[in-house]
């Protein structure tokens, strides 16, 4: 049977940045890696029409997600900077993919993160978490944060996987101007987190349940 890891995120490189190197670790590993993304992104650019914007990231995101040997991306299609307005019918595509997958673990965004659509995809899948009856092992991972969390952290060596964590980040060419001021901060905390488990370069996460 298929072990899958279920990935989270409000906007379709969140996870590039925070967990890119654990995700090429995990295909390595012939684990099933499938991203669900809460938004198109498309006030990313304000001084484009959204559905443009909409288009070329969704196009992009295939690609990367080609790219990258992830299995599966598909998009609820919320409107971007307003995740908190979340629905039933998105708690029920949230819970219908759980239950057809039945994942080993699952990712979201940080809590601490500064980003109110991070935090809020966060708080969304622990709340169909918790109407489930199977137990999940719930993670996190970190985009834009600049603080930690008051909770045990674990550390994922990826060392063999760092660049190629940073070519998937660069595939999101619409995003350039995010990715390369995140790109010296990515680095750093990798090495950082590296240095703490005596490895290379390395990932931290924070266990939720």
């Amino acid at each position: 049977m298929d072990k899958h890891i279920l990935v989270f995120c409000a906007h379709s490189d969140d996870e590039a940045v925070g967990m890119g190197g654990t995700i090429a670790k995990y295909i390595k590993e012939g684990k099933k890696v499938v991203k669900i993304v809460f938004s198109y992104g498309e006030k990313s650019h304000p001084h484009l029409h959204e559905f443009f914007v909409a288009r070329d990231r969704i196009q992009e995101t295939r690609e990367a997600s080609e790219f990258f040997g992830i299995e599966q991306t598909t998009f609820i299609g919320l409107s971007d900077l307003s995740l908190k307005k979340t629905d039933d019918n998105t708690t029920f595509k949230i819970k219908k993919e759980i239950n057809r997958l039945k994942p080993e673990k699952i990712f979201c965004p940080s809590a601490n993160d500064p980003h109110p659509d991070h935090r809020n995809v966060l708080r969304v899948v622990d709340e169909v978490l918790n109407g489930l009856k199977q137990d999940y092992e719930l993670l996190t991972y970190e985009v834009w944060n600049v603080v930690d969390e008051n909770r045990p952290a674990f550390y994922i060596d990826i060392s063999p996987y760092y660049k190629k964590k940073v070519e998937y980040m660069k595939k999101f060419k619409s995003q350039w101007l995010y990715m390369y001021f995140l790109l010296p901060i990515v680095h750093f905390r990798c090495r950082r987190y590296g240095r703490i488990i005596g490895k290379k370069f390395a990932e931290k996460f924070y266990k939720i349940r």
